[in-house]
């Protein structure tokens, strides 16, 4: 026999057992509880990347949202989890994405929004963003609920979670904290205040438009832009102000607010609707932050 063929014999049945492992690891069977914390409220716990590392260095059992502030993906994919939890009863540790990408966990999920398993303080499974495969779990309660107890094993709901969801959406934010002394009223212009995200895309265009409109239009808005992905205190601003007008506080950006009136989002038609809303209200223009606000 050669010594190939000798060396052959040895990896063939290393290599065999590692695969076999591998195998029944990654058997859908192989559940197990999170730590016992965390089965008893519905809620979402928000965590740094310092709490986060504490967590898998003692070998913790939970589940991670990776997120993003103001992110229209990730505000759509925490409505698929508050639907879900109010059917369990299940602590979800959430994280915005810009703190993950500070510990080890960022060389596996390059996008946000994510959702991560952990057993033992190791990852067994998370939601790949930009996965097709992975769509319908982002999109669909059930769907999630399928993929989450493959691994995780869920205790029976012995809460109204009803009552606790009814709760939490009553809360209110806090705007009489809500100080801003940059911002001015003058006669016959109208205030313009426009929230947005560090790499928006829309948000970029967005800029650009005002840019083109100062000319023609400029001596009848002040345009007041506060970035919230990166600023906690300008998030609060903006959900106070989306509060004000009754609008939801988890909403995407650009979140523009000309006057009293809000606008999400911005395209190509947004354009002409902007122009009306400052041609037709610079004069005499009622102003969320003066008088929903400031007043109160």
């Amino acid at each position: 026999m050669t010594k190939q063929n000798k060396i052959k014999l040895i990896i063939l049945p290393v290599l065999l057992v590692i695969a076999v492992l591998v195998a029944i690891y990654k058997l859908p069977n192989q559940k197990f509880y999170l730590e016992d914390s965390y089965y008893k409220t519905s809620e979402f716990i928000t965590i740094n990347n310092n709490e986060l590392e504490k967590l898998i260095k003692d070998k913790k059992s939970f589940v991670l949202f990776v997120y993003q502030p103001a992110c229209v993906t990730s505000a759509n994919f925490e409505k698929t989890l508050n639907e879900f939890l109010k059917e369990e009863t299940l602590q979800i540790y959430k994280i915005s994405f810009s703190d993950m990408k500070n510990t080890d966990l960022s060389k596996y999920i390059k996008y946000y929004p994510s959702f991560a398993i952990f057993s033992k303080g190791q990852m067994r499974d998370y939601l790949d963003a930009s996965s097709d495969e992975d769509l319908p779990k982002y999109e669909n309660k059930e769907q999630f609920k399928k993929w989450l107890t493959k691994y995780v094993i869920l205790k029976e709901n012995n809460q109204n979670l009803a009552t606790t969801k009814e709760n939490k959406e009553t809360q209110t934010i806090e705007t009489q904290n809500i100080n801003l002394e940059n911002v001015t009223k003058e006669e016959n212009k109208i205030n313009i205040y426009m929230f947005w995200g560090s790499t928006c895309p829309h948000c970029k265009e967005e800029f650009a438009f005002f840019n083109e409109i100062e000319q023609e239009y400029g001596n009848y808005y002040n345009l007041y832009e506060f970035e919230v992905w990166q600023n906690t205190e300008n998030r609060q601003i903006m959900n106070a102000f989306a509060q004000a007008l009754g609008d939801e506080t988890s909403g995407a950006v650009p979140y523009t607010i000309i006057g009293d009136t809000s606008f999400k989002g911005f395209s190509e038609s947004s354009k002409e609707k902007f122009k009306e809303a400052i041609k037709k209200n610079h004069k005499n223009a009622k102003d969320v932050y003066f008088d929903k606000i400031k007043n109160n």
